[in-house]
């Protein structure tokens, strides 16, 4: 009699739980979401290269408003610096005449070597000099050299029998570089061609003299 009370009919529905439920109704959902169809990753091919094709335009512009910019400021940057050296030019050059009169005094006192006014005279000189150094300028080479018209001024023209001809004898006023650059040309004598013997030009008198000019 106990065991018939055990016993559980065949026919009678067993109780699902809710939550057995739940997690069927879950599984048959994703089963159904798994088969719809996926869109493609590229909707319209066409649209899409004609929005790269805008891009690469407009990165092409942007590069060459970058690069005008940079042609800008370096022009600028170029301006200024030409400016700046053509104001230091013009300092320097206003300024030489002051270093040809001093160099003026220091020749006319060569006589009172030891002097202070030749001393203070040859420290303001020194001092000067440094300055312009320091700003580009140099003197240039002239005393000995070959006659160069790039650096030179043929002032006089001298006959030598010592130096070669177009050797620089002598400087009447200095010539100086600024930055490399010519800013005033050396005023120079010259040495000629030696000058001629008596008997020498007693030859090129006759050589000159015409053929039918015979004596009486």
């Amino acid at each position: 009699m106990n065991r018939k009370k055990d016993q559980i009919p065949e026919d009678q529905d067993t109780e699902i739980a809710p939550e057995t439920r739940a997690e069927a109704t879950s599984e048959q959902e994703g089963e159904g979401a798994a088969v719809e169809p996926r869109p493609p990753l590229v909707e319209d091919p066409a649209r899409l290269l004609a929005e790269l094709t805008r891009a690469r335009a407009r990165e092409d512009e942007l590069l060459r408003a970058l690069a005008e910019l940079t042609n800008v400021n370096r022009r600028r940057k170029q301006d200024t610096e030409a400016s700046v050296l053509t104001a230091r030019e013009s300092l320097v050059r206003s300024i030489l005449p002051v270093l040809d009169d001093i160099d003026r005094a220091l020749e006319a006192s060569k006589d009172r070597e030891g002097e202070p006014f030749r001393s203070g005279v040859l420290l303001i000189r020194e001092r000067l000099w440094r300055t312009l150094e320091k700003e580009g300028l140099e003197e240039i080479p002239a005393l000995g050299a070959k006659f160069d018209p790039e650096l030179h001024d043929a002032m006089a023209q001298r006959p030598s029998e010592t130096h070669p001809a177009g050797t620089v004898l002598e400087v009447l006023v200095p010539g100086y570089l600024f930055k490399g650059r010519v800013l005033r040309h050396a005023h120079v004598v010259v040495a000629g061609p030696p000058s001629s013997s008596p008997h020498e030009s007693a030859r090129r008198n006759d050589e000159h003299t015409a053929p039918g000019a015979e004596e009486v």
